[in-house]
């Protein structure tokens, strides 16, 4: 179920990939030894680790993307106007969190693709690297736009992730009136592959809009149903795993779709630590009532969540080590400086395995005007070789908060800066501070 879940989002990008060109296979773990392959066979290989990556290992998963990511740069160096290499490529980017990189890719091969094997796979790879990144109207625009052109078997997918888009923009009547479509067309029996999960994620994104439209019987009917598809939200799971390709937008959804789950399932403890990650992912969030109101239905009734060991996060020291474009590391040191409390939120729910001290690395993109686009966090080492789940959420929050929050002064010249900020962090018991 796992795996099926993996696939759904991409698994019309990928059913469109060529067949591997003929060749001498290489070591797999060792992107190097390709480079004098065949463009095909290194589309090929690179699809393979794609559909391969592991769900739920988010050390191997990094692993298995940046060897895919690695044949697919020397596919293209090779052959650059491959549609389905650009396509996956796209598909690295947009799992690695780089989805604002991997839009104009899939832009390019989207102004290639001849023919319907090419042009549907491209269309929806674009619908959904928008989406990622932040893009929701146009992500939406495209997702109608596929619809005029659309291979059937595509159209449930389709109408589950502009559902979702709905949502995300408020538009709780439009989200469930397409969630109910995709029910319907898989009902009719027409689609066979991935029928069950596909109608279980409709029926978890139709139970969250009937919730946050306080159709409290209509909300646990519907999540009854969905359960009964995917009982061991062994979806949820795969869409909780930010390299899995099942990712919802946005990707704190998953943490409100599973805390709703829990509260049908009679998980009370499992529920609260559920709606507590949402909330502190996504702090602003147009839904922050109805979590909150969930919680205090939740404390009302006897469920706690499990207490956590006191720590106290803060920064010690941060610098930004590299800078290459018109704005120079001391500009954004400042504007480091004029947001020491930028962190907290993310500092206050540090995992508990957290380590005494902390090193992390923080990868910035900075547009002409100051704000950043990107913002990718690497941990250091000493969280130990598999992230949990509650080091990602650390990671997504770091990300969030510096891309929200940092401002930097407007470079004097039109051009984008790439830099690197290391961050050090101490992490002691609460009763072990001064």
């Amino acid at each position: 179920m796992v795996r099926c879940a993996a696939l759904v989002v991409s698994a019309v990008v990928a059913a469109s990939f060529r067949a591997a060109a003929a060749g001498p296979a290489a070591d797999a773990g060792n992107p190097a030894d390709a480079r004098f392959e065949a463009a095909g066979a290194l589309v090929a290989r690179a699809r393979v680790e794609l559909s391969a990556t592991p769900v739920g290992n988010p050390a191997e998963a990094k692993q298995s993307l940046r060897r895919a990511e690695a044949w697919l740069r020397q596919a293209l160096a090779q052959q650059p106007r491959d549609v389905f290499a650009l396509l996956a490529l796209g598909d690295v980017l947009a799992r690695t969190g780089r989805a604002g990189e991997a839009v104009p890719i899939i832009e390019r091969a989207c102004a290639l693709a001849r023919g319907p094997a090419e042009v549907f796979p491209c269309s929806l790879a674009l619908a959904a690297a928008r989406a990622h990144a932040g893009q929701l109207v146009d992500a939406l625009r495209e997702y109608d736009r596929h619809l005029e052109i659309a291979d059937p078997r595509t159209l449930p997918t389709v109408h589950i992730k502009a559902a979702e888009l709905q949502m995300a923009l408020g538009r709780l009547d439009q989200a469930e009136a397409r969630f109910d479509k995709a029910i319907g067309l898989l009902d009719q029996g027409q689609i066979r592959p991935g029928r069950d999960s596909q109608r279980a994620l409709a029926l978890y994104g139709l139970a969250v809009a009937h919730d946050r439209a306080a159709r409290d019987l209509d909300a646990r009917q519907a999540m009854g149903q969905a359960l009964g598809h995917d009982p061991g939200m062994a979806l949820l799971d795969a869409a909780a795993d930010p390299y899995s390709g099942a990712a919802l937008v946005p990707a704190a959804e998953v943490h409100y779709y599973r805390g709703l789950a829990l509260v049908v399932l009679g998980k009370g403890a499992e529920a609260m630590q559920a709606f507590q990650r949402f909330l502190a992912l996504q702090p602003d969030s147009r839904w922050r009532k109805q979590a909150e109101s969930h919680l205090l239905a939740l404390a009302a009734a006897g469920a706690e969540a499990p207490p956590r060991p006191p720590r106290r996060a803060r920064v010690v020291a941060a610098a930004t080590v590299l800078s290459e474009g018109p704005l120079p590391a001391p500009l954004i040191d400042a504007a480091w400086r004029s947001r020491p409390r930028l962190l907290q939120p993310c500092l206050d729910a540090v995992p508990d395995s957290a380590p005494n001290t902390l090193r992390m690395s923080l990868s910035l993109e900075i547009d002409a005007r100051g704000v950043l686009r990107q913002v990718a966090v690497e941990l250091g080492p000493d969280v130990g070789f598999g992230v949990s789940p509650a080091w990602l959420d650390f990671e997504a929050c770091v990300s969030r908060r510096v891309k929200s929050g940092l401002r930097v002064a407007r470079p004097t010249r039109h051009a984008v800066t790439s830099a690197r900020l290391e961050i050090v962090l101490a992490i002691r018991r609460q009763d072990a501070d001064p």
